[in-house]
């Protein structure tokens, strides 16, 4: 299914930074279930390819109907017209009286926005004005811009406005000739097909300081949904805005309900006959800083979420009728499953067909009409070997269900994640379909559209998905979804010196062992950049730390699928990983990555918002350095951890015989650092970077301090009888 009319997922805009709540949100990764294509706010260019060139005419023909003209471009069209009668257009203001924030330096102004939804008589319409300004000259590219998504199989475009205001006066920009048709599927290299057709604007001479206007509406709502949808907004921005509206219009009957952020002023609520409008406002909002790295569910723009009152049983119901009893499966898929139910545990029966989904049915959706939520038959998934989330969820439900273990489709959020729970029940708060597996008092989360798991279906990863809606008769809320109770995901890596006899040179061996979720990564990673593009990544690394090397032995992969268990290998000759150091002494600089590198500085450090965490997460690194005869190292001992609400950190370093050793470790104990809490968190991190990049001091033996202090001293003197030659040189020849 892929990701559609969601409205609790800001849709970001790259040019202008415009974090609105439309009524759609972008694809995310392996979401799966389109709930509706249209855009209500522009996207930039910069995507677009010349497939379009191939279904738009070079000109189009326009024909007119009552006052309305429809524009065609190949086999799709859009109409230009008035907007319609429920709509009440505002008006953009003369003047920008909001203040700017101190130290801010402004690159757009969007003076007006405003979002009329109207749900009456089982209709939906989405009206938006856009007024926005180009304040530097860096915009003015995207500023000619605009781009509106819909989908021809059950919305209408209507393009009522193009406008442009230029010293106090506006003028006409709604050129036909200027608009294009085009599906581009921008969701293709997602493995997704929406139907989704844009609308192309291209205006001409706009300069900084004009105000841009744009007004459409996009009538019509995919009927699959059987109206059991919601609309919504958000209330900031990375720029300011001077004008934010969001109406709605219900049935007269109708109990509208509500999520609202406390950021967000509460609704005027008129009554009236023919509907009830609820009308939220606001004036003069300052841009908001994306500090980013937010825990998943975190939406940190002020929002509203409205629809009519219903509850979760009710869209639990809607779901069912989507997942009827299956058809009779493939003889071959018969054949497999019988073979699975002979294997001993069920741990062993359920990993087996997960296994099998997930890597022998590729992902694919196309998610047009009813297929946007409809899943297709388990026998024709199988038999053509692709679907998405819902058809490889139907299916793995299915096979379990021939060999008798409980499980069900269950509708989640991979964009809001457990933020869908407070707001109003509505199908489409969903955008991904994974299985539940029900075994006694124990739960498993599966979710059949990830690769390269390996190991105990019990120690599975699943997305933060927070909570989720099995598809069943007697689903009425939203349930927990919890890690699956053998989770693990463990890295180590163990890196040991061993330096030559000339004391120069020195051999690096690397072992990197990964666990469970950590193991999955490391084998997409190999799955997708190849082995040899890994071992080139990890040689420039150690090149950048220690100098000139080659290659000892080729990166080797252990990979024991079993336990799910992933070991690399690697083998390097360096030909002099020495640091500046004084005579008589050789310095080793020390990188434990495998802990830094989990604790990197977030980009954002004074925040406001909390600060996310991948939890649980073990992180290992240990470093030894065989020394050769006679040398000494002139460190000691340390054991000694640090610790906060959220982190675990350990280092403990010393020598054994002629073994020194160094290991650090750290663990996460929370998924998410509050804002309280992220001071001392930094401070914590701060430390942790200094230390996990020591550097040890050897020293020589006499013997071999001397030679070196002679090989200076001989290096210096011919320095200076060089220079001295330099000189008679030059008097010479005057």
């Amino acid at each position: 299914m892929q990701a559609g009319l969601n409205p609790l997922r800001f849709r970001r805009q790259q040019t202008r930074g415009l974090y609105m709540m439309p009524f759609h949100h972008v694809p995310s990764a392996r979401s799966c279930m389109q709930f509706n294509s249209t855009s209500l706010i522009r996207r930039p260019w910069c995507t677009v390819v010349t497939f379009m060139a191939l279904i738009c005419a070079s000109t189009g023909s326009m024909a007119t109907e009552l006052g309305r003209q429809r524009i065609e471009r190949g086999e799709f069209f859009l109409m230009t017209g008035p907007a319609p009668e429920w709509v009440k257009p505002m008006e953009v203001p003369g003047e920008w009286d909001a203040k700017p924030e101190p130290g801010t330096v402004e690159r757009w102004r969007h003076w007006l926005v405003d979002d009329q939804a109207y749900r009456v008589g089982g209709n939906r319409a989405r009206y938006r004005d856009y007024a926005y300004e180009p304040v530097s000259t860096e915009t003015l590219t995207d500023a000619g811009k605009f781009e509106i998504d819909f989908v021809p199989e059950f919305q209408q475009l209507t393009l009522h406005e193009v406008a442009l205001r230029r010293g106090g006066s506006w003028h006409d920009r709604l050129n036909p000739d200027r608009i294009t048709l085009a599906r581009r599927e921008s969701a293709f290299e997602q493995d997704m097909a929406t139907g989704a057709v844009s609308a192309l604007l291209l205006l001409d001479d706009v300069r900084v300081g004009d105000v841009v206007r744009i007004r459409f509406t996009v009538v019509g709502e995919n009927p699959i949904l059987s109206g059991l949808d919601m609309d919504g907004a958000g209330f900031s921005a990375k720029h300011p805005i001077l004008e934010r509206q969001f109406r709605i219009l219900f049935d007269p009957r109708s109990e509208p309900q509500e999520f609202r952020d406390a950021r967000v002023a509460a609704p005027q609520v008129i009554k009236s006959p023919g509907f009830i409008e609820w009308r939220y406002r606001s004036h003069g909002i300052a841009a908001q800083h994306d500090e980013g790295e937010y825990p998943h569910w975190y939406v940190a723009y002020p929002y509203v979420s409205v629809t009519e009152k219903r509850s979760w049983a009710d869209v639990a119901r809607w779901a069912k009728q989507l997942y009827p009893e299956p058809q009779p499966l493939p003889d071959d898929l018969r054949e497999r499953i019988e073979q699975w139910r002979a294997l001993p545990t069920l741990d062993a029966r359920v990993s087996a067909a997960l296994l099998a989904v997930q890597e022998d049915v590729r992902y694919f959706g196309a998610e047009i009409g009813d297929n946007t939520h409809r899943p297709a038959e388990p026998a024709l998934v199988w038999s053509r070997r692709r679907g998405d989330c819902k058809d490889k969820s139907r299916l793995l439900v299915a096979i379990f269900d021939a060999m008798a273990i409980e499980a069900y489709p269950a509708l989640v959020s991979a964009s809001s994640g457990k933020a869908i729970s407070a707001h109003p029940p509505a199908a489409s708060s969903f955008d991904h379909v994974i299985v539940q597996v029900r075994d006694g008092e124990r739960t498993l989360w599966l979710d059949p559209t990830r690769t390269q798991q390996r190991g105990s279906a019990h120690a599975q990863s699943i997305g933060d998905f927070g909570v989720a809606l099995p598809v069943r008769a007697d689903a009425s809320a939203l349930v927990p979804v919890s890690r699956n109770p053998d989770y693990l995901d463990s890295s180590r890596v163990e890196e040991r010196f061993d330096i030559a006899e000339d004391g120069n040179s020195a051999t690096l061996s690397v072992t990197s062992t990964y666990l469970g979720d950590a193991a999955n990564r490391m084998r997409m990673d190999l799955a997708v950049s190849g082995v040899e593009a890994v071992s080139r990544r990890y040689q420039e690394v150690y090149r950048r730390r220690l100098g000139d090397l080659t290659v000892a032995e080729a990166l080797r992969v252990d990979d024991v699928a079993e336990g799910n268990r992933l070991v690399l290998v690697e083998r390097y000759k360096l030909a002099s990983p020495w640091g500046a150091a004084t005579s008589g002494e050789r310095r080793l600089d020390l990188f434990a990555d495998t802990v830094a590198d989990s604790l990197r500085m977030p980009q954002t450090i004074l925040r406001s918002t909390p600060l996310a965490l991948a939890y649980p997460q073990l992180g290992e690194h240990r470093i030894e350095l065989r020394l050769p005869n006679g040398w000494r190292w002139k460190g000691s001992p340390e054991n000694f951890s640090k610790k906060d609400a959220s982190v675990d950190y350990s280092y403990v370093s010393g020598q054994k015989d002629n073994i020194v050793f160094l290991e650090q470790s750290v663990r996460t104990k929370s998924a998410v650092v509050a804002v309280d809490q992220v001071p001392e968190h930094l401070k914590l991190r701060r430390e942790i970077a200094e230390i996990a990049h020591p550097n040890w001091i050897l020293a020589l033996p006499d013997r071999e301090a001397g030679k070196q202090r002679d090989r200076r001293l001989n290096a210096l003197i011919r320095d200076v009888m060089k220079e001295n030659d330099d000189r008679k040189g030059k008097d010479d020849k005057r």
